[in-house]
């Protein structure tokens, strides 16, 4: 299943960035006051475009209906993607695809309201709290680390939650990571060569789609 909505987010994925690839930039900036907003904006929609193994983080705002409570949280585009599908009970259909994928880039403030117990649990929700964040900001200078972050940078963390941190507060700065879900461990930055390599491969796809 996951290969199957691997392949069809990809041509899906590519079709949207063919028909705004102009005038992508230009839209993004009128809709948001900052530039920070504006960044963080993109690299959410490359985390959630991003269909293969190699899988963004994102930050979102998620509100948890049952409690009513509202926080932050990390979390990578893919478990996004099948909270959005469990929450509406989607199915993984070509028309089901369509419906999250335009949910979730019509979404500028990423800002999600939940009620399904599976959807949150399969967000992470509870991985990690808002004082964890701030704890680990204070202890680990992550200023100074995404100072030092380009091209392609990684670092391997064996701790799941201390991944998830330090992928949060990377992002807050502007900084889009990500893992590989086969052979996790390592947190690595996404930079436009990487961002670049992966637009190819969508090409590839949809030229091999089109010779089925």
């Amino acid at each position: 299943m996951l290969r199957l909505r691997i392949l069809i987010l990809a041509i899906i994925s590519f079709g949207l960035i063919s028909c705004k690839n102009s005038n992508s930039e230009k839209q993004i900036k009128k809709v948001f006051n900052s530039p920070k907003d504006s960044i963080l904006y993109n690299n959410y929609v490359n985390a959630i475009e991003n269909g293969s193994t190699f899988q963004y983080f994102t930050v979102i705002k998620v509100k948890d209906i049952n409690t009513g409570k509202v926080r932050e949280i990390c979390t990578k585009g893919d478990f996004l993607w099948g909270a959005l599908h469990i929450e509406y009970d989607s199915s993984y259909s070509n028309i089901g695809l369509k419906k999250i994928h335009k949910m979730l880039l019509e979404n500028k403030e990423r800002y999600f309201q939940l009620k399904d117990t599976a959807a949150l649990n399969n967000l992470g929700l509870n991985r990690y709290s808002p004082d964890d964040l701030k704890k680990f900001e204070k202890e680990n200078n992550v200023d100074s680390i995404a100072k030092s972050i380009k091209g392609k940078w990684g670092i391997s963390i064996s701790e799941d939650k201390n991944m998830l941190l330090l992928a949060h507060s990377l992002f807050d700065r502007g900084i889009l990571t990500g893992e590989n879900n086969c052979f996790g461990g390592n947190l690595m930055n996404v930079d436009k060569q990487m961002l670049d390599e992966r637009k190819k491969h969508l090409e590839e796809i949809k030229a091999m789609s089109k010779k089925q």
